[in-house]
């Protein structure tokens, strides 16, 4: 009988004849080690969206808040990933999930507006083509 070995540790299997790995711990690494990178670079992509979102709520605790952008930034926020866009006549918010920032500008220091979304703002549409690109 031909010994078989463990794809990710190498090491001796033993049990079934088709067995692979030894542990799912060694399944897990091997898998992860061996992921297309399309999907490595989504994975790093809905984890910042997570971290995003978890900030966002941490510092809207009552459904608004307003904290300084550079504390945000500080704190790893990217303002440049976000999941939907909702243009209000105060301005154009950029959410993460259920919240969402108005960029606001406060005694000349950049500043975010936080909000929880609304049920109403399911009812908003959007389209990419009705914005005015300034050269």
């Amino acid at each position: 009988m031909k010994m078989k070995f463990c794809l990710s540790c190498n090491k001796e299997l033993v049990g079934r004849s088709d067995k692979k790995f030894c542990d799912t711990e060694c399944r897990s690494t091997y898998h992860n080690t061996n992921r297309p990178l399309h999907e490595i670079s989504i994975q790093k992509i809905n984890s910042a969206l997570r971290k995003n979102r978890s900030l966002l709520a941490h510092f809207c605790p009552s459904g608004k808040g307003t904290v300084k952008k550079e504390v945000l930034e500080q704190l790893g926020y990217r303002v440049d990933l976000f999941t939907q866009i909702y243009p209000f006549k105060t301005g154009t918010y950029f959410f993460c999930y259920e919240y969402g920032y108005l960029p606001i500008k406060e005694k000349g220091i950049d500043k975010m507006l936080i909000i929880q979304k609304q049920d109403y703002m399911d009812k908003l549409t959007y389209s990419p083509w009705s914005i005015k690109i300034e050269k």
